[in-house]
């Protein structure tokens, strides 16, 4: 709490002021633990650390500050890694279009007839 005088301007006396101290919240975007970030969140958080880490190593910060700040770094891109392998693991294998355009073969909605397919005779019955 930071505590200070203000004078009234109308009857001139002075009262004492209690104000809270307001605490930015910083690194890694506000407590958000990193595997609960969105992606988009993660790249701001990998730009923040390494910019962090870059100034401590610049300004001469003791080996321990540097050590922290490496280990955000490494935290963070170790999240992207993990994110990266689900994600191409993930990826469905999707059939070859044109090879199977190629070959004739029929997709399988019309390997069982025309079900659904528009014909003019439901068309007309609509």
């Amino acid at each position: 709490m930071k505590n200070f005088e203000v004078t009234c301007p109308n009857c001139q006396q002075q009262f004492e002021v209690e104000v809270p101290k307001v605490q930015v919240k910083r690194g890694q975007l506000y407590g958000i633990a990193v595997p609960d970030m969105t992606d988009e969140q993660l790249k701001r958080e990998i730009i923040n650390s390494k910019s962090v880490l870059y100034k401590a190593k610049q300004r001469g910060a003791s080996d321990e500050t540097i050590a922290a700040n490496q280990a955000r770094v490494d935290a963070a891109m170790a999240e992207k890694e993990k994110r990266q392998g689900a994600k191409a693991t993930a990826k469905v294998d999707a059939p070859n279009v044109a090879a199977a355009m190629e070959s004739g073969e029929a997709a399988p909605e019309t390997a069982e007839g025309d079900a659904g397919v528009y014909n003019e005779e439901t068309a007309s019955e609509i």
